[in-house]
């Protein structure tokens, strides 16, 4: 049996690799840390941890049969590809769902608080929107009692939604599967019709990962029907359609929106790229972040410890603890 680590094994990575050698020491595992070049061995493997594979490699690995993904998103897998050979699993892991819901939380509170755009006025001696024309021209949104609206109602969105109930929220799922006993207990209500969802809620978190049927899922027909609802996307960027966000933002249809995760996002050969093509970022009412949900060490730790035990389950019982369904891509 053979592991190869395409991602570069740092400090967090070592310890568990190394326990896992200690673990099993009749497996082979293949890495950054003891090989110059891993992506050498990739054909004779019989699992693969990477944050991204693309078809070339895939094609050379005519013996595997796991890709372990060290977060939940897979949309950086050739997942078609994969689906072709018929008995490649995907395995990823949800280690990070706690810190994504705190992002979220933090990025509700600081666009319905006005936080970026009172902080830049202040920044130039301006008090409030500087208008003072009237006393409610400086109000901010407080969250307390709001319905808010969770698109997504996996671990992110459970963990979300307890985050909510501590400021009185009316918690609305939105999701496609059928809701199990927790869903029931942590959300006032889950529906599987996003028009409903949207129509009862004045805060709508997007927690969804990027599928053939998310992607712009939250299109103009959807964006029209939110006048002054905020929304807070910590999913995929691709959920939300580009050119129908600008548009709703241009017509003053949203109360206002924070975004986590975008539409470009830098390269080897590009560093410094717009994460947007419309010019979004113009409007007082948009907090952008650089898709840092999960960059925390507790996070990061979170997603090395879960793939590192489904490595170890596969290897046990031929089988990991997370398996992404290859048809839904999550």
């Amino acid at each position: 049996m053979r592991i190869v680590f395409l991602n570069e094994i740092d400090e967090l990575w070592n310890p568990y690799l190394e326990k896992l050698k200690r673990k099993f020491p009749d497996v082979e595992f293949i890495s950054s840390k003891d090989y110059q070049n891993p992506e050498d061995y990739v054909s004779k493997a019989d699992g693969i941890v990477c944050t991204r594979l693309d078809i070339d490699t895939l094609k050379i690995a005519e013996k595997l049969k796991i890709i372990f993904i060290p977060w939940t998103g897979v949309d950086s897998l050739p997942i078609d590809e994969i689906k072709k050979r018929g008995t490649v699993i995907v395995s990823n892991t949800h280690g990070n769902a706690e810190m994504v819901a705190e992002r979220a939380l933090t990025l509700c509170l600081v666009l319905l608080g006005r936080v970026v755009e009172f902080h830049n006025n202040l920044s130039k001696g301006i008090w409030g929107d500087g208008t003072r024309k009237k006393y409610y021209d400086n109000f901010w949104v407080s969250l307390r009692n709001k319905a808010c609206g969770i698109a997504g109602f996996g671990k992110i969105g459970k963990e979300l939604a307890k985050l909510l109930r501590v400021f009185d929220c009316k918690i609305v799922g939105f999701k496609k599967r059928s809701p199990n006993s927790e869903d029931l207990e942590l959300a006032t209500k889950i529906t599987t019709n996003l028009e409903e969802m949207i129509l009862e809620s004045e805060v709508i978190f997007i927690t969804l990962p990027l599928t053939d049927e998310t992607e712009g899922m939250f299109d103009w027909n959807v964006l029209s029907k939110m006048k002054g609802k905020y929304l807070i996307n910590v999913g995929r960027g691709a959920v939300i359609s580009e050119e129908a966000l600008y548009r709703a933002l241009k017509e003053n249809i949203l109360g206002g929106i924070a975004i986590d995760t975008w539409y470009h996002y830098p390269t080897v050969d590009r560093t410094v790229i717009l994460p947007f093509s419309y010019p979004i970022h113009t409007f007082k009412n948009v907090i952008l972040s650089p898709h840092v949900g999960s960059s925390t060490i507790e996070g990061f730790k979170g997603m090395i410890a879960e793939t590192f035990e489904n490595i170890v389950a596969f290897l046990k019982t031929g089988k990991p603890i997370y398996q992404v369904d290859l048809k839904l891509k999550y």
